[in-house]
This record gives C-alpha cells, sequence and structure tokens, in this order.
C-alpha cells in the first residue's frame, strides 16, 4: 500500500458512495477476451482489439456494436472471417467475465462496514446483468454507458452518474484500475479515487492490492 491517507482524509469523510469501474477492476474481462480471440483468430488479434476499444468508445453507440466491430475488425486483419454466431458468443463470453478473487467477499466486506457501493461502466445493461449474477445485491446502483449515453472519461458520463444516484462528485469515492477512464476525470471534477491495482503497470496516490485494503483504508479513516 501507497502512503495513503493524509491527501485524501478530509475529503473521504464527507463521502457517500463508492463507485466501481467493473471490466478490469472487479471481473477479469481480458481473460475472457483474450483466450477467446486468441482461440478463434489468433494471439496477434488480441491488442488489435483492445486497440479498436479503446478508439470506439470515443463516441456512443450501444457496447455490443462496439464489441463485434472490433472483434470482426480484428479477425479480418488477421485474414479470419467471423459470423454473427461468432460475435454473439463472443459478447456473451464477454458478459462472463469472471470477478477476481477480492470481488464478492470484498465488496461483502465493505457493506458490513455501512459503505453503499456502485457501478459504473462502459458497457449495456444487460452485459452488466449478466456479469453481475449472483452477486447484483451487492451494490446500490448499477449505471451503465445504456444509462448515460456517453462512454468514461467524458465528463457528460460521470455528470449523470452523479444526477442518477443524487449525488455531488464530492460525495464520491471512484475505485478503478484504470486511471485514465475513471480516476483522472472523477478526480478532476472533485471526488476522491482509488487505484485497484491490478497489474497494469499505472501508479496513482493513493493505490490499494485488493478490495479488502480499500475497506481497511476507508475504514480507518471514517
Amino acid at each position: 500500500m501507497t502512503d495513503t491517507c493524509n491527501c485524501i482524509e478530509a475529503e473521504v469523510k464527507k463521502k457517500s458512495v463508492i463507485i466501481f469501474d467493473l471490466y478490469g477492476t472487479l471481473v477479469d474481462w481480458k481473460h475472457n477476451i483474450g483466450s477467446f480471440i486468441e482461440f478463434y483468430v489468433s494471439k496477434e488479434a488480441v491488442n488489435d482489439f483492445f486497440e479498436c476499444d479503446i478508439r470506439e468508445v470515443r463516441s456512443y453507440r450501444p457496447y455490443k456494436e462496439i464489441l463485434g466491430k472490433c472483434l470482426v475488425e480484428a479477425s479480418e486483419k488477421h485474414g479470419v472471417l467471423v459470423g454473427e454466431d461468432i460475435i454473439d458468443s463472443f459478447i456473451l463470453t464477454f458478459s462472463k467475465s469472471p470477478p477476481f478473487p477480492d470481488t464478492i467477499y470484498g465488496l461483502k466486506v465493505l457493506r458490513k462496514h455501512g459503505f453503499r457501493t456502485a457501478v459504473l461502466s462502459n458497457t449495456d445493461k444487460d452485459i452488466v446483468n449478466i456479469t453481475l449474477h449472483g452477486f447484483r445485491e451487492l451494490f446500490d446502483y448499477i449505471i451503465t454507458a445504456e444509462d448515460t449515453k456517453a462512454y468514461k472519461p467524458m465528463e457528460k458520463a460521470f455528470l449523470r452518474a452523479y444526477e442518477a444516484m443524487n449525488i455531488e462528485p464530492v460525495q464520491a469515492i471512484h475505485v478503478s484500475a484504470y486511471p485514465q477512464y475513471d480516476l483522472e476525470p472523477a478526480s478532476r471534477m472533485g471526488a476522491a479515487t482509488v487505484l485497484l491495482d491490478r497489474g497494469l503497470g499505472y501508479s496513482w496516490p493513493l493505490k490499494v492490492r485488493s478490495i479488502l485494503e480499500l475497506t481497511m483504508v476507508l475504514s480507518n479513516i471514517e
């Protein structure tokens, strides 16, 4: 754990909702996407998919369309044609991305400490419903790009999420494995931010290695 509490202690005491990114932060989307594309196309096509995904979320359209487009684009680049059944299977495989080992128990512990929790995800509602099947009740709010009609890191996505939760930015703690999509824009808007380190090589002033560690940090501040 890095040097944690000094820089945000005063703010955290005023917070009311812990807002999590979902894919890559709470569930391992890269495993499901990578293994699927490697099996049906090639290992080299995996990075092409993610490059396409980064480009396509700059403007809103349903995330299922982005998943399909990027799979087709990455596959064609490597000389493979994929049909609708493969695309549909890919979307469902993504939807079933598994939780990291600390996710479910960590969320249970957070809630036992009295924290409200939320998801703000760059996806569609039906996809998230599949992903969270069995632990949906661990969240007070589920907000997707389908609800906000904008993708993170666009400020509109955050503002509409805060509005849906009836909170101000200063009442939020954003937790994500991705500074560029969640922590940087949320911090500029006045929210507290925490990097949940999933081994991606990012740094942030406040960084934890698990949700259990996050619980200890926030409980000590509270």
